[in-house]
């Protein structure tokens, strides 16, 4: 007896599972990527490239410029150091001359000192010593003056014009003698800048 072909089993259900959704979601994530890599992240991806290779460019030529910059300076040391006796020098002398300059400045001069002094002095006095004193510790400059006159008018009158001078100040007779003539010896303060002291 001929027996067909055996039937299914009519319970048996294939599994079905639909994968179409997920699969069409991956390959438009893909195809977004793909795009934006040809489109938009090519040029970015370019640009870093170029900042990088031009910061290892820069980064050369700066290396490049130090190491000629250190050779120049070790170029010069032995020059620099060969002038430190030079400087040493030049700095002696500028201290020197501010030195002159500020004593110069703070010193009356002497020179027209003695020169008003001959004016201010009447004919018939003798000055025998004129004598200018400047101690450091003594802010002011005296000066003492030596003479004889047979007058004593004209000493007075050698008094009053030197009180009245503005270069000179604190004028005293100090010392009077008489012997056959007036022997005096006055002394003072000269003011500084030609202004006249208390």
């Amino acid at each position: 007896m001929f027996m067909g072909p055996a039937k299914k089993s009519s319970t048996f259900k294939p599994f079905q599972i639909n994968l179409l959704i997920h699969k069409e979601e991956q390959v438009k994530l893909y195809e977004r990527l793909l795009r934006w890599l040809l489109s938009s992240g090519r040029f970015i991806v370019v640009l870093v490239e170029l900042v990088t290779i031009g910061a290892f460019v820069a980064r050369y030529k700066l290396d490049a410029e130090l190491a000629d910059l250190q050779d120049n300076i070790k170029d010069k040391v032995p020059y620099i150091e060969a002038l430190k006796a030079d400087e040493a020098l030049i700095r002696q002398t500028q201290f020197q001359l501010s030195t002159i300059k500020q004593t110069r400045n703070e010193s009356p001069d002497f020179v027209q000192t003695i020169s008003k002094i001959a004016t201010l002095t009447p004919k018939n006095i003798k000055i025998t010593n004129i004598s200018l004193d400047r101690a450091q510790s003594f802010p002011k400059t005296l000066f003492t003056i030596s003479g004889a006159t047979p007058s004593n008018i004209e000493l007075s009158v050698f008094i009053s014009s030197l009180q009245k001078d503005p270069s000179f100040a604190e004028v005293t007779l100090t010392n009077i003698s008489f012997e056959g003539q007036t022997i005096f010896t006055l002394t003072g303060s000269l003011t500084k800048k030609g202004e006249k002291s208390g």
